[in-house]
């Protein structure tokens, strides 16, 4: 929010459409929603097998 200068309500609409394309998966956890990068989070996390 604050880098691009949003309110949170449009750096949500933006999260859901980075999900709704596929980019991203939502998690929600208690109240919170958390947004994955996996494509990202898969080459970090398999850093030995390179």
């Amino acid at each position: 929010m604050t880098e691009l200068q949003v309110s949170r309500i449009t750096a949500t609409r933006y999260l859901n459409e980075l999900t709704r394309i596929g980019l991203m998966t939502k998690h929600r956890l208690g109240r919170d929603n958390y947004y994955v990068n996996d494509a990202l989070y898969n080459l970090l996390g398999n850093t030995n097998a390179l």
